[in-house]
């Protein structure tokens, strides 16, 4: 089976492409859909209704299900930001939120432009991030799994402390979906981001929101289009407002192209997560961190602290390895196409530069 989904993506020969945590490959039916779609483009015979727009609702649905949740409660957004956007602008001078300092700037940055409307907003070390909750805190936001270290947050403890003081979780789930199972979390979320482009090997420009039923109301539809209406595709020209009931009410318009490659790849996924290929990917994570003595978080990212990561990058070039330099770490991250030559020989080019 797992040579079988292999060959169904196109690395350069002889590369060992251990760089999804940047952006996944797409796998061949993705590629397809996305041809015949510019090629229906092109040639004017698409249907844009049919056969661009409405399909991407299978997204929804297998983005739901890769997560544990309904569709219902899934809305579909055009990046990580503008959904934290629609959180952060139910936002008042009465909230406070607890962040970890070194958050990726998608996740961060609309809370502090919150801020600047009275949010109060504070920045804690990411292992106190749940003991930094407090009586005030009325949102936790942090990643699950940090991009540039592979550190997992504490989410059962984040979780627990913001019960406790009834305040909401926003989760970024993009380093941690579809290797980490969130089903066992995901009715305890109250908002959970996730971009296509990573893990979940979709084009750029495909995003989604999953929201806890209590807090729909709670969210303003800022992006409100004809496509979040109840009865998108029937009216298109004036009031009242009527937006949908659910989730999509949050909808932003779609780029088409972006998400008929989503719904390929997100369809690929769910196919795959039953057979033990996330976990196998998981696994030569697991396996290349304890070859360079390295912590490993519990994720597909394995960022390795380095002297000189010019050095790195130069020795991994010659090895044929793709990896990324994130400030002064190499950070690498399997999936479903990486193999357990591609950890060894990535492993045989870092280790000499691993800063003990």
């Amino acid at each position: 089976m797992d040579d079988a989904i292999r060959s169904l993506f196109s690395p350069p020969s002889g590369v060992a492409y251990l760089d999804a945590a940047t952006y996944g490959l797409p796998p061949e039916p993705t590629l397809r859909a996305m041809r015949a779609a510019l090629d229906a483009w092109a040639d004017g015979t698409a249907d844009w209704i049919e056969d661009w727009d409405r399909p991407a609702e299978a997204a929804r649905g297998s983005f739901a299900r890769l997560i544990g949740t309904s569709p219902e409660l899934v809305s579909l957004q055009p990046a990580a930001s503008v959904a934290v956007g629609l959180v952060a602008a139910r936002l008042g001078p009465d909230d406070e939120v607890v962040v970890p300092r070194d958050e990726f700037t998608s996740v961060l940055f609309p809370l502090l432009v919150a801020r600047e409307r009275g949010v109060a907003v504070r920045e804690v070390d990411l292992d106190r991030l749940a003991e930094e909750i407090g009586p005030r805190t009325t949102l936790v936001a942090t990643s699950l799994v940090q991009m540039q270290t592979g550190r997992m947050a504490d989410l059962e403890a984040i979780l627990d402390g913001a019960a406790g003081v009834g305040a909401g979780v926003l989760v970024d789930a993009s380093q941690a979906s579809p290797f980490v199972p969130l089903a066992r979390w995901i009715d305890r979320i109250d908002y959970l981001v996730t971009v296509g482009y990573k893990h979940l090997l979709c084009p750029r420009g495909t995003a989604f929101l999953a929201v806890r039923p209590d807090r729909l109301e709670g969210l303003p539809p800022l992006v409100s289009n004809w496509r979040a209406a109840d009865e998108p595709y029937r009216r298109f020209f004036g009031g009242p407002l009527t937006l949908a009931p659910d989730a999509r009410r949050l909808d932003a318009s779609l780029a088409w192209f972006p998400w008929i490659g989503a719904i390929e790849s997100l369809r690929l996924l769910v196919e795959w997560a039953p057979t033990g290929v996330l976990e196998t990917a998981r696994d030569l994570a697991r396996q290349l961190a304890d070859a360079l003595d390295v912590p490993w978080g519990g994720a597909s990212l394995v960022c390795a602290p380095v002297a000189d990561a010019e050095a790195v990058r130069a020795a991994l070039a010659a090895a044929g390895v793709r990896a990324a330099v994130r400030g002064t770490a190499i950070r690498c991250s399997t999936h479903v196409w990486s193999t357990r030559e591609d950890v060894e020989r990535a492993a045989r080019a870092i280790e000499p530069f691993v800063a003990r």
